[in-house]
């Protein structure tokens, strides 16, 4: 758990020193990953990615804070810049090369208890080389954004999370979508949604920004979750629901550029079933961890000879007045689930 603060360049610094040794094992290991994907060597890859696409450049542009904190993330780790750029453009490096990625479950409801809200909380299903590399930031109160609490992985923007002002946003890759070479990256549209004061204004900017990459965007408050499925050339919102459930495949948007390919065949749509027949129940607090965490669920992903993917981390969000996050930084069948305070908590 890191607590940071200040503009972009700061909190990077910070999270770059606290994660130091963390992030230089994050690397190593997905250097390794990189040759084995790619066929080529990582400084080739890093190369040839950046080079060919103009994710950083939009990045500057429309979340220059956000880029700071990049800078400060390789200025505090002692890793080289352009690597940790393409660390942080995780989900459009999966697309790059037509990669399969991996996946995520996803699912939020209203909730019955006397105060109300709505709870909401995913699995974040990753590559197996990550794990241990799990952390949470919480980010401090600025002038005009809400304390935020976001996990990730070492060495990253950001993966998912929830502001104090009770916005949530999970997310699901949506690999058969169509991807650009430029738009805003995934990791930083998560962050500037998590940046607004209400889920309206969340929603407004994230209809208006462009897309670089397939996916599944649920954004929730008090009142309501609303899911948004993006890419490219469009962001589509889902019919309203009061519970809401998504994997890894669209389905409400359709396109005619959709690329054909698996992107986790009969894994997603049982992880689908099983949302569907799980989400009745899901009325109050501990609801979603329970779900997340249950084994014969088949939720919670383990990893596989053939496919080297197991679930990263997992959180529940209970989004009302007074907003609650309980967090699980590794496989949530294993790992211990806690209670996270916010970083003005006194």
């Amino acid at each position: 758990m890191v607590d940071i603060s200040g503009d972009g360049r700061s909190r990077g610094e910070a999270h770059g020193e606290s994660l130091r040794s963390t992030i230089d094992t994050a690397l190593h290991r997905w250097r390794d990953h990189v040759a084995a994907r790619h066929g080529l060597t990582p400084s080739r890859f890093v190369e040839v990615f950046l080079a060919s696409t103009g994710f950083v450049q939009t990045v500057e542009q429309m979340a220059p804070d956000l880029h700071e904190e990049v800078l400060g993330i390789a200025a505090g780790s002692g890793q080289p810049l352009d690597e940790i750029w393409a660390y942080n453009l995780m989900d459009e490096e999966w697309r790059f090369q037509h990669d399969q990625g991996v996946g995520c479950s996803l699912l939020a409801a209203r909730s019955t208890a006397p105060a109300g809200g709505v709870l909401m909380g995913q699995n974040m299903d990753l590559p197996s080389s990550m794990a241990g590399t799990q952390a949470a930031l919480r980010i401090a109160a600025a002038a005009d954004e809400p304390a935020q609490i976001v996990l990730t992985a070492a060495g990253m923007v950001g993966l998912f999370g929830v502001n104090r002002a009770g916005v949530g946003c999970c997310v699901n890759t949506l690999g058969g979508l169509p991807a650009g070479r430029s738009g805003l990256p995934v990791a930083f549209i998560v962050r500037e949604i998590l940046r607004r004061p209400n889920a309206d204004a969340a929603v407004t900017w994230l209809k208006a920004v462009p897309h670089a990459s397939g996916q599944h965007y649920a954004i929730g408050d008090r009142h309501s979750v609303r899911g948004f499925e993006c890419s490219s050339e469009a962001c589509v919102e889902g019919p309203p629901t009061e519970r809401l459930v998504h994997t890894n495949h669209p389905i409400w948007a359709d396109s005619p550029s959709s690329v054909e390919g698996d992107w986790g065949g009969l894994t997603t749509f049982a992880r689908l079933e099983a949302l569907l027949s799980i989400v009745p129940g899901i009325e109050r607090a501990g609801d979603i961890e329970s779900a997340l965490s249950d084994p014969s669920a088949g939720l919670c992903v383990q990893p596989t000879s053939e496919v080297r993917t197991e679930t990263f981390c997992s959180a529940e969000f209970t989004l009302s007045e007074s907003p609650a996050v309980r967090v699980a930084l590794g496989r949530p069948d294993t790992a211990e689930w806690f209670d996270l305070p916010w970083p003005d908590a006194s």
